[in-house]
């Protein structure tokens, strides 16, 4: 979808552990880690300010994923996207039971040089670019539903602030294959 669009993916998970990898023993960083681990969403304030630091060097087009996460960021959002000539948004909502989620994410590994994203495979050296291949320790099932349980009840409010203000937004079956999914996106957009 990226590429098609040329455009960059915004991910507030990468974004937090890229700034959990960076922090050495820094208290602000070892915060941000715990509550990373546990599965809870950071605060509007985290969140709001990894984005801004990401935005200021960017070139070009963006996908969010995973931001807005709460009505404060959707509203930040809005007033970056108002103040800029060259942006509109549009709202993607991939919609998906916990339960698959959940099994989904506990049976997916990582790249760790290039961040392939690999959904339930054996092997452990990435196609693309030989890299090794990692579970994360964020993707126990017990993190995982800590993470559903917080996120559902905010991603109703975001959805709901957005339809209130009348912007498009486009649900899409998340149960899906990949490539289902995003023939499903491309179809609405």
């Amino acid at each position: 979808m990226a590429e098609k669009k040329n455009a960059e993916v915004i991910g507030i998970g990468d974004l937090i552990r890229q700034t959990i990898e960076k922090g050495g023993n820094d208290p602000f960083v070892a915060e941000i880690k715990k509550r990373y681990d546990a599965g809870v969403p950071q605060p509007d304030e985290v969140a709001i300010d990894l984005v801004q630091n990401y935005l200021q060097d960017l070139q070009g087009s963006a996908i969010f994923d995973n931001f807005p996460f709460t009505v404060g960021q959707a509203e930040f959002l809005d007033k970056f996207v108002s103040e800029s000539t060259d942006w509109s948004s549009l709202i993607i909502y991939i919609k998906i039971d916990p339960e698959i989620a959940v099994r989904r994410a506990t049976s997916r590994k990582v790249c760790t040089s290039c961040g392939a994203i690999y959904a339930a495979i054996d092997e452990m050296v990435c196609e693309k670019c030989g890299g090794s291949l990692m579970v994360r320790t964020d993707d126990s099932q017990e993190v995982m539903r800590t993470r559903i349980s917080h996120y559902l009840p905010k991603i109703k409010e975001v959805i709901d602030y957005y339809k209130q203000k009348d912007a498009k937004v486009i649900e899409i079956d998340g149960g899906k294959t990949v490539s289902q999914v995003t023939k499903e996106i491309d179809s609405k957009i």
